[in-house]
Formats: structure tokens, sequence, C-alpha cells
């Protein structure tokens, strides 16, 4: 049977008025029969006496004392630390507790009786409930075990632990970020410096390269050529020509489609030279540092995992350390 042991006897924490009377009471089995159908066999009642209060036509009230014991041991959940739930054990097994309680008797011997307790009184908690994996240490704490004190010491000492644990893994923490600053900056100062002697970076480097190339294209563009042609070559040796009236205008126009392709053929040629040998040393210098980007991705990745778990070691600790502040500013622990 399994209900909270609060919530049933709260059904019994009720009052009423009462006379004095004299009547036949409802005989002892009847009364555990019924009390233990009340309290679906969770609480039984061992042994009770009765005092009559009053009586009207078939029901009777009655004072009552005795004893009762659980079907179980009873659990109340009095808080949590970190991972751990702590349980006060409020009843135990077939320990006899005393009670005092009102109870209402409906019938007569004859006809049989229908009872109710209320106003239960006991000498221990009305609370609990079974936990049936109560015995799991890594889940449960029960705070008036004789061995509670030396498990939460013992708990305690593995945490005080996990923050030096903390610390440490903090101090490598500090350690791989300045690592990883410190092959950065050799990274950066591997493309050389600037006028002002400030690290110019890989891009830098490149861009200068390809400002240099995209001059020299700029110089010998074929449009450039081709305008700067027709100016000073072939317009002034065709307007010759047309001067004699034998004029053949052909070879001069050979001779022009010959230079502009060859010149467009070099400037091609050319950008496209420059454009490899651009690669080439990006290529060349990126290698040079390749084994600092290859060591810093490796201290990185030791850095990330080493993150995540001190972020879990750390969360873990501090909700410890809350909870059990809580637990011992509330009174629950000492």
């Amino acid at each position: 049977m399994k209900i909270h042991l609060a919530t049933g006897l709260a059904l019994l924490f009720l009052t009423a008025g009462y006379a004095l009377a004299d009547t036949t009471p409802p005989s002892d089995e009847t009364l555990k029969k019924q009390f233990n159908e009340q309290y679906q066999g969770l609480i039984h009642l061992d042994s009770v006496s009765l005092r009559p209060l009053n009586s009207n036509g078939n029901q009777s009230t009655w004072a009552a004392e005795g004893d009762l014991s659980s079907a179980e041991d009873l659990y109340a959940t009095v808080g949590m630390a970190a991972d751990y739930r702590l349980v006060e054990k409020t009843w135990t097994k077939g320990k006899p507790v005393k009670f005092s309680a009102m109870i209402t008797a409906t019938g007569t011997k004859d006809s049989g009786w229908t009872t109710e307790f209320f106003s239960m009184q006991t000498a221990a908690k009305n609370a609990g409930l079974p936990l049936d994996d109560v015995d799991d240490k890594t889940k449960y704490l029960v705070i008036n075990d004789s061995d509670f004190y030396a498990r939460l010491a013992k708990i305690e000492a593995g945490y005080n632990q996990q923050n030096k644990t903390l610390q440490e893994m903090k101090s490598k923490q500090n350690a791989l970020e300045k690592a990883i600053a410190d092959l950065d900056t050799q990274i950066t100062q591997s493309w050389g410096m600037d006028a002002g002697g400030k690290p110019l970076g890989r891009h830098a480097v490149q861009q200068a390269m390809l400002e240099k190339m995209y001059e020299v294209d700029r110089q010998n563009d074929p449009l450039k050529f081709e305008n700067n042609y027709y100016k000073t070559v072939y317009e002034p040796a065709l307007a010759t020509c047309q001067q004699k009236p034998d004029c053949d205008a052909e070879p001069l126009r050979k001779a022009r489609d010959v230079a502009l392709e060859e010149q467009k053929r070099n400037y091609y040629r050319q950008h496209k030279l420059m454009s490899e040998n651009i690669k080439e040393e990006m290529a060349a210098r990126d290698n040079k540092i390749k084994p600092l980007y290859e060591k810093q991705g490796e201290l990185r990745t030791q850095l990330m995992k080493l993150d995540t778990s001190r972020s879990e070691l750390e969360s873990s600790y501090k909700r410890w350390q809350q909870d059990i502040t809580d637990l011992r500013r509330r009174g629950v622990i000492k």
C-alpha cells in the first residue's frame, strides 16, 4: 500500500463535540479490519482501548488510544543536495507507535459496524512514503540513520577534492590560453612588419603582392595598348599611305592585328605568371607556419574539452554547495 501518510492521516485531523454516553463498542477485530481498509494496509491498528463520549441513535463516538505500526518503512523528503535526495525515516516497519484518536461507529453488534477514525495524533510524524530503492547510496541520504554524518563527511570530502581539481583545471586552462596566444603572436609576426613596425599578417602580405600585379596589369592593359597603338602607329601610317594614289592599307591592318594580338598574349601570360608566383609564395609561407597552426589547433581542441569538463564539474560543485548550505541554514542537518 503506497499512499502519502500525511494525506491519509489528514483525513483524521478533524474535531467534534461530544457528550458522555454508554453504549456497546465495536469489537477489536472490527476496528482493526476497518482501520486497515481506511489506510489501505499501509498503517495497521495493533491495539486499541475505547472510552465512550456520546451516542445518538445507532451512531456513537469514542475516544481511542493504543498502538499503530506501519507495513513498511516510511520516509519523508526533507531536501536535495545536488543529485542526492535527503529523506527522514518517519516510521519503522512493525515498530509500535502510540496514538490517540476519535472514532465514530455506526451500527450495532447485530447489524455490524461502520467505523471512521479522525482527529488522529501519533507519536511519529504523520508523513512518509515507502521507498523501494532507499538503499541506493548514490541516490538517498537518510538523515536519521546512524551513519548519516559519516556518509555526508565522505561525500563532502569528495566535493572538496572536486574543488581542488577545479583549481588545477583552471590553471591548466590559463596555461593553454597563454600558449595559444603566444602561437598567435608567432604566426602574425612570421608575415613580417610594416613600415611602422606593426605585424602585417597574411592578408596584408597577399594584398601587397596582388596590388603589384594589378599595377602591372593596368600598365599593360590591352585596351590602353590598343588606343596608344592606333594613335602613335596605325593612324599616322594609314594617313601617310592614303596620300598616295596607289595606297594599299592591308599590310598596315595585318601589322596592327599581329601587334595587338601579340600584346594581348603577353598581357595574359605575364598576368598568369605573376598570379602563379603569388600563389607559390603564399603556399611556401603557409607551409612554413603550418606546424604553428597545427599546434594551435591541438591546443584549442584541448582547451575546448577542458572547458566543457570544467563547466560540468563546476556546475555540480556549485549546486552541492548551494544545496548543502541551505539545508544547514534551515536546520535540516548540522
